[in-house]
Formats: C-alpha cells, sequence, structure tokens
C-alpha cells in the first residue's frame, strides 16, 4: 500500500474514503512472528483503539524504495532479572570501538522479519548476548547459544521507544529478530515485520507523513476513524471517571446498599415465621385450655343430683285426732 496504490485511488474517485490515507497493524497472526494476534488494515481511516498515546510525526523520504523510514540514535538491551541497561552504541562497553556509534537511518518495510542493522551494531549484540549465525527461517537471523529474559529498545531520534518484549527477542527455539550483516554489505538497514509488530503505522500520502505509536496488540473492539489527509490521529480516550467510579466505590455502596436491603428483608421474614409459630402455639394452649374447662363442666353435668328425703309417717295421736273430729273420712 503506496502513494501509488491503486485501491486508494479508487476508493477516493467513489468516494468511499476522504483521501489517500492508510493505516496498519501487521499484528503476530503469521509463522514467523509465532503469535496469533491477527492484523488490520484500515483504508482512508485508522483504528483509534488500537494504539495508545500520542503519535509520532515523520516524514516520508520518496527517493527510498521504502519511503518511510526513521533514525535510530540508540538500540538498548535490558535485562529483565537485574534490571541493567546495555547501550548498543556504548563505545566504553565494546572497546573494540574508537567512537560512540553515529545514528543511522532505517527503512520500515514488510519483506522481511528481522532487523538489518549496521555492522558494527550488530557484531556488538553477537558479543552481548552470545548469539551465532543460523538461517532456520532464510533469513539469516541470528540465535543465541543461551537462553536470555531481556528485552531490546530502539530509541528513534525523537525520543520515540520501541521495545521488542523477550518473547520476540528471542523465540522458544532461542532465534532473534536481528539478522547477521556482513561487513561488506551495502544494503539499506531495515526494520521489519518484527519491528511493526510493536507499532501502529499511519499514512498520509497525499501530505507524504506518516504516524507511529504504540500498538494495542489484543484489543476487543475495532473502533474506525476517518483519517483526512493533513490531519494527525487521536487515540481513543475513555470516558472520565470520578474517583468514586475509577475506585470502585458506587459499586460497593450498591452492594453495601443492596446487602443491607436484603439483610433487612431476610431479617423481616425470620420475624414473621417466629411470630407466627408463637401465635400458633398461643392458639395451640388457648385450645387445650377451653378443651379442659369444657371437660370439667361436663364433669359436673353427668353428676347424679341430691334430693331431700321424703317426710316421715304422722305420729298416731295426730291420726287419732283427724279420726275423731272426721268420722265420714277413713285412711
Amino acid at each position: 500500500m503506496g502513494s501509488s496504490s491503486t485501491v486508494l485511488r479508487d476508493l477516493v474517485a467513489q468516494d468511499v474514503i476522504a483521501g489517500k490515507t492508510y493505516s496498519l497493524y501487521i499484528g503476530q497472526g503469521f509463522e514467523r512472528a509465532g503469535g496469533a494476534v491477527n492484523g488490520s488494515n484500515v483504508f482512508g481511516g485508522y483504528d483509534s483503539g488500537r494504539f495508545t498515546g500520542e503519535p509520532h510525526k515523520y516524514s516520508m523520504n520518496i527517493n527510498n524504495p521504502n519511503p518511510m523510514s526513521v533514525r535510530i540514535k540508540d538500540i538498548v538491551i535490558t535485562n529483565t532479572e537485574d534490571n541493567a541497561n546495555v547501550s548498543l552504541f556504548d563505545n566504553t562497553v565494546f572497546t573494540d570501538m574508537k567512537t560512540r556509534a553515529e545514528d543511522f537511518e532505517a527503512q520500515i518495510t514488510t519483506e522481511q522479519f528481522p532487523f538489518s542493522l549496521p555492522y558494527q551494531i550488530t557484531q556488538n549484540f553477537i558479543k552481548q548476548l552470545g548469539a551465532e549465525q543460523d538461517n532456520k527461517w532464510g533469513d539469516n537471523s541470528l540465535r543465541l547459544k543461551n537462553a536470555f529474559n531481556g528485552s531490546l529498545s530502539i530509541i528513534l531520534e525523537d525520543g520515540f521507544t520501541v521495545t521488542l518484549p523477550p518473547e520476540v527477542l528471542m523465540n522458544a527455539s532461542n532465534i532473534t529478530p536481528i539478522q547477521d550483516r556482513e561487513e561488506s554489505a551495502e544494503t539499506p538497514f531495515y526494520l521489519g515485520t518484527a519491528f511493526l509488530g510493536q507499532v501502529y503505522l499511519m499514512a498520509d500520502y497525499e501530505a507524504n507523513n506518516f504516524f507511529l505509536a504504540e500498538a494495542i496488540q489484543k484489543n476487543n473492539m475495532v473502533m474506525p476513524v476517518t483519517f483526512c489527509p493533513k490531519s494527525t490521529p487521536v487515540a481513543y480516550q475513555r470516558p472520565k471517571q470520578s474517583a468514586w467510579q475509577s475506585q470502585g466505590l458506587i459499586g460497593a455502596v450498591i452492594g453495601g446498599v443492596v446487602g443491607g436491603i436484603g439483610i433487612i428483608c431476610a431479617s423481616y421474614c425470620i420475624w414473621i415465621t417466629w411470630m407466627r409459630k408463637k401465635d400458633e402455639r398461643n392458639l395451640k394452649r388457648e385450645l387445650k385450655r377451653n378443651s379442659q374447662r369444657k371437660m370439667e363442666q361436663m364433669d359436673i353435668e353427668e353428676a347424679q343430683p341430691k334430693f331431700d328425703p321424703p317426710p316421715r309417717s304422722v305420729n298416731a295421736a295426730k291420726a287419732m285426732f283427724w279420726r275423731k273430729n272426721k268420722p265420714g273420712l277413713t285412711f
């Protein structure tokens, strides 16, 4: 995808895109990279969620076969174990150099994976990490004799730094993305796809400028934005959050309120259940007392009534009195 791309020309002619702009993240989803992250192409725009930070602007050198070139002022190897840094430009470390190495121009290319660095810088890399020649991939990538847990940082002229993590600097077979180079070689210096796997590239072919930014290699969302000529891409900015939101305090408060309501509801249900049980026990006791009272009343009603005995027989004297006065009556 260059300035003479017929795809870009046709898209602009059909008013599909605003101008001859193009953005690329090459990803790592190919065999040499040994990764599974797919890349992306955006015609006439860029994916604002694919990079972070402020993009760095560079001018295209249209005289080069690869017009996108940058100047490298330092290359630093960092040992992860002790965090020690060694510059491959430092003549005090590599004493066979009389002076510090000079800045050099390197072209960005997709035609090869490894870096092609100046001969002396390549030799310093070999000495520092104990590298040896290897051509397993057919690109003369150097191989380390011993495993190394560290990173390599490319520092550009404007200070933009691109860092190769340990898994890229040395793969499972100890092969590095640094290419061996002959002292007599006259080919340009290259930053291959190992470099592009760490950056997001945005090209403006109408203004002959391009931008580099730190790539977000894994992103679940695609956020295409129109890339107008002579404009500067802007990375996606997450919405600003208050301290409560950013620290998760709102969630904690909501969780506390919901939890408190749950406790209150549970306590109320337990109280209602206990009161019902209490009422049932009181009702049973009351029914039992009423039953006992009825039984006592039935016992009283079933008992035999007692009456006074009949009067005694009238004495003889009274009987005789009656007979004298009422002779006509016989008993």
